[in-house]
This record gives structure tokens, sequence and C-alpha cells, in this order.
């Protein structure tokens, strides 16, 4: 395969299935929410509206969190074998961490070539991308109740 083939390969992959099957990454909803909102934003649209309904504020919020902990951890997997196992080549060792977090089981018959420490960071990518990154998150997140209420800042964001 070639390395565009590879990268479309990777996102795919990344993206994962639908939300009801067994399929690891970050869910085709998740995937579409973010799409759907970065389209209204770029559009000047001040809500999120798709097929006659309102995409909530706060389901945006949780795909984008989604998103980036999925992000952060397939890319502290592929720091970690790379560091493991550093004479094995950028692309497989990506095409590998990807696999293993979207639970795909898709390789470049690179997996028998990681050492043990390797392959325990494989174990946890397929751990972490099974149960979603937010889950996991959650279950060792501490419970706070806040009784203050802070005021709103207006942030500038330029992109």
């Amino acid at each position: 395969m070639h390395g565009a083939t590879l990268f479309i390969t990777m996102l795919l992959m990344f993206v994962g299935g639908s939300p009801g099957s067994t399929a690891g990454g970050i869910k085709t909803t998740t995937f579409y929410v973010l799409v759907s909102s970065i389209v209204s934003h770029a559009r000047g649209e001040h809500e999120n509206v798709s097929f006659h309904r309102r995409i909530e504020t706060e389901d945006l919020l949780r795909a984008s969190v989604v998103t980036a902990l999925s992000l952060v951890v397939v890319t502290s997997g592929m720091f970690l074998l790379l560091g493991t196992n550093p004479k094995l080549p950028f692309v497989n060792v990506a095409f590998e961490a990807f696999s293993a977090f979207a639970t795909v089981d898709l390789s470049m018959n690179t997996t028998p070539l990681f050492n043990a420490p390797g392959q325990l960071v494989l174990i946890v990518l397929m751990f972490l991308g099974r149960i979603g990154p937010l889950t996991f998150a959650i279950a060792f997140a501490r419970q706070q109740h806040h009784r203050i209420r802070y005021p709103v800042d207006k942030s500038i964001v330029i992109g």
C-alpha cells in the first residue's frame, strides 16, 4: 500500500464504526457532530442544525473531548511504541497503534516485531480503544459538586 492509502486507512480506523457496533475508534456519530459543527461555524450560523434537528452544545463538547482524548491516547501510544522499539519504521508503528486503538485487527506484520513493553502498550491501546477514553476518564474522575458559579468570560479564538 502507498503512504496516502495507509493514511486514509488510519483515518478510517480512527473514526471507527457506528455507536451500536463493537468497533473501537471515536464512532461515526462523533465524527459527524464535529464535521457538522465545523461546517455550521464556517457558514456563520449560530446553531448547529442537521436534518431539521439542533445539535446541542453539550453534545459538541462531548464529541470534542472524546476526539481529543482519543488523539492523546493514540499519539501517546505511538510515542511509547517508538521509544521501546526505535528501529521500527514510523509508518508501521503508527498503523499498528491506530489499528490497536480502533480494535480493527489490521496489521502491517509489525506486531510480532515489538518487544514485551511494546506489546503491553498495544494491549493497553486495545483496552482503552474498546472502552473509550471518555469512559475511562470518567471512571477515575472524582465527582465534585461546585456551589460557586463563576462569571462567563468571552475568549477570542482565532484559527
